[in-house]
């Protein structure tokens, strides 16, 4: 819970500066000051920062993912308003029971079956796709929910002698470089104020503490007991865009955040109830 109001609270500051500079210098900030912070933590921990781990696949993959996720979140929250990009990430907790059931061939019953699919209708609801297509910032926001979902999924199997810090040092550190190639192609970097200088301080705070917060909870608690209270993104991110945008959530947003949160909700309890189950003799 932490975890998610550190990244509403980010998100929030990630909008407010991408209406001065380009999503990609945001990035390039987040990225570069996450990376400082935790490069002085490994340090403090002796942990060393070259390391044959970054070469690892499960690392690999959590650092693409990172980066796809990254510059698609934060082009999203530049364009869509923030608690619908916040409902889409709602989806996170669904994706990851499916991507567990396609590719970590963990069994899914029907009735968990059902409530994926009933989750990603509150997912199209919000998308609200039309005849002339789709939103592409609304797009961009399900991209980032797909990476996040990969990201998460795989630090399952970072081995556990790997400390968080240094997983937090390579995603920040990855981060930062896609933001330099996200604002060279875009719209470059641009003069920093003085509130643009405060803002990216407060914005690494949160999404440093954020990052290690979830990173650490997925590394030693359950999945399926984790992933549920990432459903309190939605309110903290409700909250921050009242404060900064006078932003409220419209009718089919509201819907499908009771659909995707109602059925990932249902998928948590089924999967506790088969886990208290004895096995079969």
């Amino acid at each position: 819970m932490i975890a998610m109001a550190c990244f509403a609270t980010a998100d929030g500051f990630i909008k407010l500066m991408s209406q001065t500079i380009s999503g990609g210098q945001v990035m390039f900030f987040m990225g570069i000051g996450g990376a400082l912070v935790l490069f002085i933590l490994c340090r403090a921990q002796r942990t060393p920062i070259m390391s044959s781990v970054f070469l690892s696949k499960p690392v690999i993959v959590r650092n693409m993912s990172q980066v796809v996720g990254a510059v698609s979140i934060f082009t999203a929250l530049a364009l869509a308003p923030l608690s619908t990009v916040a409902a889409i990430l709602q989806a996170v907790p669904l994706m990851i029971t499916l991507s567990a059931a396609l590719f970590l061939k963990e069994t899914v019953g029907p009735r968990r079956w059902a409530a994926v699919i009933l989750g990603f209708i509150g997912v199209m609801i919000i998308i609200r796709p039309t005849t002339e297509g789709l939103d592409p910032a609304l797009l961009l926001a399900l991209l980032g929910a797909v990476a996040l979902s990969v990201r998460d999924l795989f630090a399952r199997f970072v081995p556990k002698t790997v400390s968080t810090a240094l997983l937090s040092f390579y995603a920040f550190g990855v981060t930062g470089l896609a933001g330099v190639v996200l604002a060279l192609v875009t719209e470059g970097f641009r003069p920093v104020s003085g509130a643009i200088a405060w803002q990216s301080l407060v914005m690494i705070g949160f999404a440093v503490s954020g990052y290690f917060c979830v990173t650490t909870a997925m590394r030693i608690g359950e999945a399926s007991a984790v992933s549920p209270f990432r459903y309190t993104r939605l309110p903290f991110a409700v909250l921050v865009g009242f404060i900064l945008f006078s932003e409220s959530p419209d009718a089919a947003t509201l819907l499908g955040s009771v659909l995707i949160i109602g059925s990932g909700l249902y998928v948590m309890v089924r999967e506790a109830q088969i886990s208290q189950q004895p096995p079969a003799a």
